[in-house]
């Protein structure tokens, strides 16, 4: 699961698909898709990790080259919502987007 945290407070957007969301998840089958993904492949599905304001721009773009790959469903809801925390945090200073691991 990742969150995008401001100021350490859990961040409430507009879902792509409809209604609200403060997290982004079941994305975690496609991340050994692409070698391109420098900053996704440091998602470990056990482990914790963060990124900065200024990582967010490049995940973003990382997470528009394997939104094509997603099934329908959770997984291309999860990518489309983890792309819009980072746009949004890209914008923040100081913002962070929290990965959580299982």
């Amino acid at each position: 699961m990742v969150t995008l945290e401001v100021n350490g407070q859990v961040v409430v957007l507009t879902d792509p698909s409809g209604g609200e969301f403060n997290a982004a998840g079941d994305f975690d089958r496609l991340l050994p898709f692409s070698p391109n993904l420098l900053l996704l492949s440091r998602i470990d599905p056990y482990g914790d990790v963060e990124f900065g304001s200024s990582d967010m721009a490049a995940i973003r773009d990382e997470v528009g080259s394997l939104v094509a790959l997603a099934r329908d469903g959770p997984e291309r809801r999860g990518l489309l919502r983890l792309q819009t925390l980072a746009a949004h945090g890209s914008r923040i200073r100081g913002s962070v987007l929290h990965s959580v691991g299982d």
